[in-house]
């Protein structure tokens, strides 16, 4: 079973965008509870998983920056 319900079984550039944005919005927003969670000290004795999450989130939207990029073209 194909994952895609296409004939030719491949995205288009306009699906391709749209899944750029949606991973991109969905990273931000992950983005900023970890900076919530470490600018208010709730993390604790987890500051190090803390800080590699965040790090993280930002590969993510630089990817979905450029991966939006690309496609728009």
């Amino acid at each position: 079973m194909n994952f895609i319900n296409r004939p030719n079984g491949k995205f288009t550039n306009e699906e391709k965008v749209k899944m750029f944005h949606t991973m991109g919005g969905v990273a931000s927003v992950i983005a900023l509870v970890l900076v919530i969670l470490i600018e208010s000290g709730i993390e604790g004795e987890r500051r190090e998983m803390a800080d590699m999450g965040l790090t993280a989130m930002i590969v993510m939207l630089a990817v979905s920056l450029i991966g939006s990029m690309y496609f728009k073209k």
